[in-house]
């Protein structure tokens, strides 16, 4: 029997997952919710499915979710269909707090259900392919930019870019931190739309986070500085610059260009194989956790910053 797939949320992140969705063999696409009256007819006329306006008539008869809706939103979807049994993966933030997204993980384990939070870049080729060459990286450096596009209004560059970078740099330097500074500016909207932060390890590894979504130019980069070896990822043109110290201080550099993989099929390629063979998922909810946590803590020292 097709594994049946659900989704909530028919804009623009939930649309590419439609598109997506729809091109599987082995699924079912059980039906799409969203609020929106004109944007479900669109979507039932254009793909042939049943559409809602109340995610609740999807909770009974589905395998899994995907959610992509506002992040203020995520916990209590995810939670109703935890609740009636059905595998979850959730859009990036994983909540709007960190006890939402604690609940939610220790429901899911309570439940033995999937939980995978969407952090595309973890399925970046270019990602992909320097994991394996990252060693002991003394400083990492990411910049993350785009032009201002209207969505993702509802939380900062923080949770809507940055995350993505957090997200990346946790999963390299499994440590804990031990000092942040951070600095932030809103400018089209009233919350931050550029913002930088350093982070320490207790290892003494430095990070510099840089997040702008009011940018003239896409940018998502990441540079990883070791004792012997330096790398350069350019995410968005999935390119990997690697440059290593010989003797004598002659500077070896290769560069590869990454095949292109459609980084959103391949996550949800990735759900639907974690819901049919049981398997945890590459991004658990825990690691929304840590991302949600370490984010709050930067904005949380851009706030008091303001007030001093």
């Amino acid at each position: 029997m097709p594994i049946k797939i659900a989704l909530v949320g028919g804009g623009h992140m939930g649309r590419i997952h439609l598109e997506k969705l729809s091109s599987f063999n082995e699924i079912e696409i059980a039906g799409v919710a969203d609020v929106d009256t004109v944007r479900v007819n669109e979507l039932a006329q254009q793909y042939k499915i049943p559409t809602f306006n109340n995610y609740r008539k999807l909770l009974e008869n589905t395998d899994g979710v995907v959610i992509a809706t506002p992040t203020e939103t995520h916990y209590q979807i995810a939670k109703d269909f935890l609740e009636a049994g059905t595998h979850v993966f959730i859009e990036k933030p994983i909540t709007s707090s960190q006890k939402e997204a604690k609940e939610l993980i220790e429901l899911s384990k309570t439940k033995q259900l999937i939980l995978q939070i969407g952090f595309l870049e973890r399925f970046n080729p270019a990602f992909l392919k320097s994991f394996s060459l990252i060693k002991k990286p003394l400083l990492l450096e990411s910049r993350r930019a785009s032009e201002f596009t209207g969505r993702s209004i509802d939380i900062d560059v923080v949770l809507d870019l940055m995350i993505h970078d957090i997200d990346l740099i946790l999963s390299i330097v499994q440590e804990d931190v031990c000092d942040i500074r951070a600095q932030g500016v809103s400018f089209i909207m009233d919350k931050l739309d550029v913002a930088s932060a350093r982070i320490e390890f207790v290892s003494g590894c430095i990070v510099n986070l840089n997040a702008n979504r009011i940018s003239a130019k896409k940018e998502r980069t990441l540079a990883i500085f070791e004792k012997n070896q330096n790398l350069f990822i350019d995410l968005l043109n999935r390119k990997v610059i690697f440059s290593v110290k010989k003797n004598g201080g002659v500077i070896h550099t290769e560069e590869y260009s990454v095949d292109p993989i459609d980084a959103v099929k391949y996550e949800i390629t990735a759900f639907i194989e974690s819901i049919d063979k049981g398997t945890s998922p590459l991004v658990k909810g825990e690691d929304g956790l840590r991302a949600l946590a370490l984010a709050d803590q930067i904005k949380q020292y851009i706030a008091e910053s303001k007030l001093s």
